[in-house]
């Protein structure tokens, strides 16, 4: 120690100048480094993306990810790197590897962005055993069996909702916002046996863009995990400047305050809450708390979800006439013939072949969630494309790119199409690359409750009205975790049923 400085003090100090050539040293080995000789040197990708791990962040705060991603393998190819240590992965056979349970691809850092300082958060839970442990207090209640055994509560939106459209006589309305107000008043009346009432007022107070605004800043600030930390650790100073607290705090308090309502009113009520407070006996570690967190998960991302579909489903309806009238022809057929009841049942939805064409196709089409799923890759690392991968990347694939991949969906992979679908040949192969609720163990939970619902939905506003986009309707498209759409400005009319036949 002595000896260096006396060095330094025989050359003095090393200056300004001398600082900047060791900082432009030190940035050339880096980035020589990342594109020459890191571990996924040769995984293609933006130049960008190669040197910071803020390029993707970037990407997602743009709000249009989910079609960036899609250009992005296009012009590289079925891998790409979108960070130094990130890759996005629309090779099929790799997709398949790193989302197969029990395959140890455990969620990536991100993740902890999104769950916060919740205890309880099957979404945000990195730990699989946890996570598992979690899971099984609550997987029931959200089984297709107990979902349909809910479904009174969403006939019940689904009435009153058509009540409100025929006031809305051959007039142009933005119908995708009339489907949200309902999704979110099924989630009040499965979770807690009482619609949030917005169907009825046509209102819903700000709480969407507030939820959306929440959404949005998840969907960037997860991918930059660090400052996440940095921003939750000054905010006793700076405030908070971050949307997506929203998750862990308002709607908390929101969905809080909902099961209270619920548990305070008198009756033998059938909704999740009911069934998740039965578990509570038998599992006490299923706390109030750990109930309201479930909650509100359902508030948080029951609506977006669901209505995003809707939407994408009614615009390609209405986009190609002729898949339309298919579809109404095979409800007609199947109402003459006394098969249909207004609402359709979830299990007479069931039984038509092309309206699951129609909801698979969709979907397919429009997923909800239009960013990466991330993965961290498991020791051993994994082989992708003919590139070796080591363990720690980080992996992931978005649904919006796997379900354009021409190699599983055809070269009209970029068309609706739901006959596809009823090819039986290909149908439980298509099913292995359908992304839209996830993959694995860590599939939506919700994914039941949103099935219900457009199954019933969809075929009841076909039956009961005749719909038509307006002129220049198109959707619009922002991608903030969830991919939101807008526009859809619809002219409805009801249609004249005989009500004999659905009898």
């Amino acid at each position: 120690m002595e000896a260096a400085r006396q060095l330094l003090s025989a050359r003095g100090p090393i200056g300004l100048p001398g600082l900047l050539g060791l900082l432009v040293l030190f940035v050339g080995a880096y980035v020589f480094y990342e594109c020459f000789f890191s571990p996924i040197a040769r995984v293609p990708g933006p130049f960008i993306a190669k040197v910071t791990s803020l390029y993707y962040p970037y990407l997602s705060r743009r709000g249009h990810v989910h079609r960036d991603l899609v250009e992005l393998h296009k012009k590289y190819g079925n891998v790409v790197r979108i960070g130094p240590n990130t890759i996005s992965v629309g090779e099929p056979m790799a997709f398949r590897e790193i989302y197969k349970a029990g395959n140890k691809f455990y969620k990536s850092q991100s993740y902890s962005v999104l769950q916060g300082t919740r205890p309880f958060d099957l979404a945000g839970q990195r730990n699989e055993k946890i996570h598992s442990e979690q899971r099984k207090l609550v997987a029931r209640s959200y089984s297709m069996d107990s979902v349909v055994y809910l479904e009174p509560h969403v006939d019940t939106v689904i009435n009153a909702l058509v009540t409100r459209l025929k006031g809305f006589y051959g007039e142009p309305i933005d119908l995708g916002y009339w489907m949200q107000l309902f999704a979110f008043d099924v989630i009040g009346a499965i979770s807690f046996s009482r619609p949030f009432g917005y169907v009825e007022v046509g209102e819903d107070n700000g709480l969407f863009l507030r939820l959306q605004r929440a959404l949005r800043s998840l969907g960037w600030v997860k991918h930059a995990p660090r400052l996440y930390r940095w921003h939750q650790t000054l905010m006793p100073i700076i405030g908070n400047w971050l949307a997506s607290n929203d998750r862990n705090t308002y709607f908390f308090e929101f969905a809080t305050k909902e099961v209270q309502a619920r548990t305070d009113r008198d009756g033998d009520y059938k909704d999740i809450v009911s069934q998740l407070l039965s578990v509570q006996k038998a599992k006490p570690e299923l706390n109030d708390t750990n109930i309201a967190f479930m909650m509100t998960t359902n508030v948080f991302a029951g609506s977006d979800t669901t209505s995003t579909t809707l939407r994408a489903i009614v615009y390609l309806l209405l986009k190609h006439p002729g898949k339309y009238r298919r579809l109404m022809d095979e409800l007609e057929s199947k109402r003459r013939k006394g098969e249909l009841s207004l609402p359709i049942t979830f299990k007479q939805a069931e039984s038509c072949p092309y309206l699951q064409a129609v909801l698979y196709e969709a979907m397919r089409l429009y997923p909800a969630a239009g960013d990466i799923l991330d993965r961290d890759v498991p020791p051993g690392g994994m082989t992708i494309d003919g590139h070796y991968v080591p363990a720690g990347t980080v992996v992931g694939t978005s649904a919006w790119v796997i379900h354009r991949t021409p190699e599983i969906w055809g070269t009209d992979a970029e068309e609706f199409c739901p006959e596809r679908w009823l090819d039986e040949k290909n149908e439980s192969n298509f099913k292995r690359f359908f992304f839209a609720f996830g993959g694995g163990s860590r599939t939506c939970i919700g994914r039941n409750i949103t099935w219900l619902e457009i199954s019933k939905l969809v075929p009841t506003l076909v039956m009961h009205f005749n719909m038509r986009l307006a002129d220049k309707a198109e959707l619009t498209e922002d991608c903030g975790t969830l991919v939101f759409l807008s526009g859809l400005q619809v002219h409805i009319s009801p249609r004249e049923l005989d009500q004999k036949v659905l009898s």
